[in-house]
């Protein structure tokens, strides 16, 4: 039988340990890189004008805060409830490095619990471009908030230029 010493044991322990941490920082290499966004445009598919709001919270602190006045969507005739103009405009000034940040939106003076939320952190791609809906085409939810990203290389084109 082989008997093994105090010494031996915590050799072969150390050797362990330090194999599986080798191990780790392989993962973190081949780990994706830190998510870009590229846009934040908004769209107002409501027959009213809203003031549409955006917040980016990084670890529970805002590194981004802006609002805008969006005009109302026109109807494709007096009386149709198609839209043939969407309201639109386009956030500036955001970082461009989102990691694991969290985005808010929200139209007007909605309480928070009505906020749209999107976390970065789920998001699997290196780069994204956001828009910002109010209501839908069909006019099924007139006023609600929701949030749409892409992954087209054009809403990224401009990413590394911004500051």
């Amino acid at each position: 039988m082989v008997r093994l010493t105090r010494r031996k044991t915590l050799q072969t322990g150390g050797s362990v340990i330090v194999a599986g941490l080798a191990g780790c920082s392989a993962f973190d290499r081949d780990a994706s890189p830190a998510l870009t966004l590229g846009e934040i445009e908004v769209a107002n598919l409501d027959f009213r004008p809203h003031t549409v709001s955006v917040a980016i919270l990084d670890d529970e602190e805002p590194v981004y805060w802006a609002e805008m006045d969006i005009s109302a969507a026109e109807p494709e005739t007096d009386n149709s409830s198609s839209v043939a103009t969407a309201g639109d405009g386009s956030f500036e000034g955001f970082p461009a490095e989102v990691g694991q940040s969290l985005l808010y939106a929200w139209r007007d003076n909605q309480s928070t619990s009505k906020w749209e939320m999107l976390d970065f952190g789920e998001v699997d791609a290196s780069c994204i471009g956001l828009e910002i809906q109010i209501g839908d085409i069909e006019q099924s939810r007139t006023g609600d908030v929701s949030i749409w990203y892409t992954t087209d290389p054009h809403a990224c084109e401009n990413a590394d230029n911004r500051d």
